[in-house]
């Protein structure tokens, strides 16, 4: 009599198959996607290579392949600042949701105002906001995250004058958690801003 068993442990020896195979599997599947990575890579360097700016824009406009499209953006916004620049007016309405698009539009335009001035660009795309949708809560907050992230302090403190003059009550109380930098509702006004 065998008190720990037969010795015939079929179980153990089914499992341990299963997990060879699994093993098996997943280094297939780790060997696939190297190789997709690097078909990507390349891929990718040809299209930026490529008048790649309509496209971009385009997928944005209408949506379809826009979360790609700012993926793309973000892994090579820093080394290519011209496509990020070119679009940027799509990239802007992107940035006033507060979605992942949003969050990852206002990656991408942060990192392109770490190396071009956007002020002059950004004016007329915020003045229309600010009064078209001056009563709309998340593109009033999508907005000040945008400003606030480049430092765009006079667009801040035009956002700021919108928000406190919104019909809205519950677009005035975003102004309360965003105060005014010390004089910079007074410097905006005096710049004509």
């Amino acid at each position: 009599m065998r008190w720990f068993g037969s010795g015939d442990d079929s179980g153990g020896e089914r499992l341990w198959r299963a997990y060879l195979e699994a093993d098996h599997v997943r280094f297939i599947v780790e060997e696939r996607l190297r190789e997709a990575e690097e078909e990507r890579a390349e891929i990718r360097k040809r299209l930026l290579g490529s008048d790649v700016v309509p496209v971009l824009g385009e997928s944005l406009r209408a949506g379809r392949g826009s979360l790609a499209v700012l993926n793309l953006l973000r892994e090579v916004g820093a080394e290519r600042p011209d496509v990020v620049h070119a679009l940027l007016p799509e990239l802007y309405e992107c940035c006033l949701s507060i979605n992942k698009p949003g969050i990852w539009g206002r990656e991408v335009v942060r990192t392109l105002a770490a190396s071009v001035a956007l002020h002059d660009e950004l004016t007329p795309l915020v003045d229309r906001t600010l009064r078209d949708e001056v009563t709309d809560v998340f593109a009033m907050r999508a907005l000040v995250m945008l400003l606030d992230d480049i430092g765009a302090t006079a667009l801040l403190a035009r956002w700021r004058r919108a928000v406190l003059a919104s019909p809205d009550v519950d677009v005035r109380e975003i102004a309360e958690e965003y105060p005014a930098a010390d004089g910079a509702d007074a410097s905006a006004a005096a710049d004509g801003d």
